[in-house]
């Protein structure tokens, strides 16, 4: 057994380059390892808060005794992965075709007389399912977390208030794909060979 090593532990620091919390339609060509570039189909969610990812998934087992009492059995009646996380991009069109759909949000270009103009509709249409990655690196230390059958399946408002930033807390939830995969994790440990 390894005794315990500083070169073992990390933080789940964005990977600022990737920009940390990506989307894209289901069918996208996912990454196969954590330093390999991602497909144009991903959009960066801007920032997400202090607060950061949250992993929120659970493995829950029933327990079946016999009669006398003695644990025959642990059988599992719950597996999920889910994610938790607040998006503080309020105004980037990307975030909201996430949160509203794309059908929902219409762009029209910035001008010389005004910005770029995001309309909105709200009309409680079920999101699709997406991929997702999560990306993080903390100095040469990597993990990219690969959602490939994703949707949103929470999301409330953050208040509008002139001391903080809008934006929208979110929850992630990950589903089999064809092959029964909800999340691939891709560590890289960052401690070269000689």
């Amino acid at each position: 057994m390894a005794l315990p090593s500083t070169l073992k532990i990390g933080a789940g620091t964005p990977n600022l380059v990737t920009g940390g919390v990506l989307a894209a339609p289901l069918g996208t060509a996912l990454p196969t390892n954590e330093t390999t570039a991602l497909n144009a189909a991903f959009k960066a969610l801007g920032y997400v808060s202090e607060d950061g990812l949250e992993p929120q998934g659970e493995r829950t087992v029933n327990t079946v005794k016999d009669w006398s009492t003695n644990v025959i059995a642990q059988l599992q009646t719950e597996h999920s992965s889910r994610f938790s996380l607040t998006l503080l991009a309020g105004w980037d069109s990307d975030v909201l075709t996430e949160l509203y759909g794309a059908s929902n949000v219409t762009v029209t270009a910035a001008t010389s007389s005004s910005g770029t103009k995001i309309k909105v509709t709200e009309n409680g249409a079920v999101l699709p399912f997406r991929s997702w990655i999560f990306d993080m690196a903390q100095d040469a230390k990597k993990l990219r977390l690969v959602l490939p059958n994703a949707k949103i399946t929470e999301a409330s408002e953050r208040p509008f208030v002139a001391g903080d930033l809008t934006g929208y807390q979110i929850t992630v939830e990950a589903f089999p794909d064809a092959t029964g995969v909800k999340v691939i994790r891709y560590y890289d440990d960052g401690v070269f060979s000689a």
